[in-house]
């Protein structure tokens, strides 16, 4: 081995060559940040009452009007059978002061015919004017009656409705993240809609929110392209749009 390295000379000198070309300088940005949904929204509820019932638990799959949780709807149901029975009770005024109406108009009818036929002899003006006044004045009733069961049957429809928001029920389709109620728990909704369910609408599209140094924030341009990486699948990079 000695002898032929001493006797065979240097080795030849070889070169590696390639074209010249011209291209772009990737310059890359590194940052780290917190990935959550593009969508999430809070369930909360409009009425006050004890929850009865809790239908779904962290991480179910729900679709946009599914049940959550019941609120106990036992004085909302008072309410309905009370705003019910008014609405009745109006829909008896309305009938019973349109046939007031009705007989003050045939008196008045028979009053005039009698004052035509008698060539205005009788009845008198005085009596005559009593009867028009009765009418007006059971128009103006029957009118009142009818204001009435308007308004039962409005206050009939919001009781209803209360009823139908003791369901509490989910605003999109998603995730449920968080769940902030039990069974036997007192919510109150006077003041601040309380949140009883946290929802993430779409967890196929995520939003990335990073803290990119001041000396690199220059290059950072909204519609670039780019790539991050989670803790969970190591060694797996996913794609990225920057939006602003």
């Amino acid at each position: 081995f000695v002898v032929s390295r001493c006797a065979g000379g240097e080795a030849a000198t070889e070169f590696v060559t390639a074209e010249v070309r011209r291209g772009d300088i990737a310059n890359n940005v590194t940052a780290t940040g917190n990935l959550a949904p593009t969508n999430q929204v809070d369930v909360g509820s409009e009425i006050s009452g004890i929850v009865t019932r809790v239908l779904v638990e962290v991480n179910d799959r729900v679709v946009k009007g599914q049940p959550l949780a019941i609120i106990d709807t036992e004085r909302l149901s008072d309410a309905v059978a009370r705003s019910r029975a008014t609405l009745a009770a109006n829909d008896a005024a309305v009938a019973r002061e349109r046939a007031t109406l009705g007989e003050a108009l045939a008196q008045l009818e028979r009053l005039e015919e009698v004052r035509r036929l008698s060539g205005g002899q009788v009845p008198s003006q005085t009596e005559l004017d009593s009867q028009r006044a009765a009418v007006t004045r059971a128009r103006s009733s029957l009118r009142s009656a009818e204001a009435n069961v308007v308004a039962a049957r409005a206050q009939l429809s919001s009781d209803a409705t209360q009823v139908e928001r003791a369901i509490i029920r989910s605003p999109v389709s998603g995730v449920v993240l968080k769940r902030s109620v039990d069974p036997g728990q007192t919510v109150q909704a006077s003041f601040n809609t309380p949140s009883l369910f946290i929802i993430a609408e779409d967890l196929r599209r995520m939003q990335l929110e990073v803290s990119v140094d001041e000396a690199d924030v220059g290059q950072v341009r909204a519609g670039q392209q780019a790539r991050f990486t989670v803790d969970a699948y190591p060694g797996r990079t996913f794609p990225a749009v920057i939006e602003r």
